[in-house]
């Protein structure tokens, strides 16, 4: 568990409210459970919410108001997991603010994100935040994505018309890309120990997640890659 959070469970200081900022694979939610154990919290006492489809939304957040209406079921605390807290509408926010500002007593809210600035700024002054780094995994090669690794290894001595080409088959990979790049960025620091390729890489990544042109940011990847 995160070494703040221990401290917190030692002092018994809870507050109402905590944000924890981190990758998926960070360990958040292993963290808020864990830490409802270190609170006693049993299953009646411990809520889990997670989004309906692609997001958190205000039915749901009124349905948990009544469940958290009043307090703790059995013991000193009831804790309350919004799992992918990033991911509340814009109505639900508000609303979730509403019981944020004056939670029942005894009730914590602990709100899990990957990224902090989708969070309402409202909500994330009211908790307590905590930040959450990716676990190390030793990483591997993925034989599925070896025509990958050959084409980065050999991307400088590469013509233009095979830079589009390399371009062409990474967008066929929409669906799993930033996985795809992520895996890349490995490879060209742990394998090739070029650590110019894996910033390229990761630039890349954040364009795609910004919505930049798809394609042309996997075009522009491939020139750069090229003339690092």
């Amino acid at each position: 568990m995160h070494h703040l959070l221990q401290g917190i469970a030692q002092n018994k200081r809870i507050a109402s409210g905590y944000l924890f900022v981190g990758p998926p694979d960070s360990g958040k939610l292993a963290d808020a459970l864990a830490f409802a154990e270190e609170l006693g919290c049993g299953k009646l006492d411990c809520v889990r919410v997670e989004p309906d489809g692609a997001s958190l939304k205000i039915e749901q957040i009124r349905d948990l108001q009544g469940r958290v209406r009043y307090g703790a079921n059995s013991g000193e605390y009831l804790l309350v997991i919004v799992d992918k807290a990033d991911t509340l509408t814009e109505d639900a926010a508000a609303a979730f603010l509403k019981t944020l500002e004056e939670p029942p007593p005894g009730v914590v809210f602990i709100l899990l994100a990957d990224r902090e600035d989708r969070i309402l700024p409202t909500i994330a002054s009211r908790c307590q935040r905590i930040v959450f780094g990716e676990k190390y995994q030793a990483w591997s090669r993925d034989p599925e994505l070896a025509s990958f690794y050959a084409d980065l290894k050999a991307i400088k001595q590469k013509s233009v018309i095979e830079l589009f080409a390399i371009a062409d088959r990474l967008e066929k990979e929409k669906e799993r890309i930033e996985a795809l790049l992520y895996d890349l960025v490995h490879y060209a620091k742990e394998e090739l120990g070029d650590l110019s390729a894996a910033r390229i890489l990761l630039d890349t990544v954040k364009n795609i997640k910004r919505k930049a042109n798809f394609r042309l940011s996997l075009e522009v990847a491939c020139l750069r890659l090229n003339a690092a």
